[in-house]
């Protein structure tokens, strides 16, 4: 009895050598995607934050006109919005006095500010949003 040499594929080894390749190609493709996606948010999200550094420091070089003795004493709470629909970035700056924030109990009215920026922007079809604080105080 002679063994004869078999050359080639069968049906089986094609078929398992497909149904391979399909499930590398597929989990490739999930984790392309999941790179896109977080990608695209971590992209949106710097450029809130830079949004809200742009404010803060708006905020900052505008610091006269919330200590002047007129504003200073109110301690009241001063808000700047500014919705950007080309860009589709909404911004808040949320500006209050120290003493009002409950942080000292002796703290007196006009020395230290809270600057306070919220920045929201859609991700698809969620809300997300960006928050910074700083304090700024009256120069002497």
């Amino acid at each position: 009895m002679k063994i004869r040499s078999q050359k080639g594929f069968t049906g089986m080894d094609v078929t398992i050598a497909v149904l391979i390749i399909t499930i590398f190609a597929s989990m490739i493709a999930a984790l392309y995607g999941n790179y896109v996606k977080t990608s695209k948010d971590i992209e949106r999200k710097a450029k809130a934050v830079d949004y809200a550094i742009n404010a803060i420091e708006n905020a900052k070089s505008r610091s006269a006109e919330f200590f002047n003795e007129e504003n200073a004493k109110k301690g009241e709470i001063i808000e700047y919005n500014n919705d950007d629909n080309n860009t589709g970035f909404s911004t808040t700056t949320r500006i209050s006095d120290y003493a009002t924030l409950g942080y000292k109990d002796d703290a007196e009215l006009g020395y230290v500010k809270r600057v306070k920026v919220t920045v929201s922007y859609k991700l698809n079809k969620e809300t997300k949003t960006v928050e910074l604080s700083t304090f700024i105080s009256k120069e002497s």
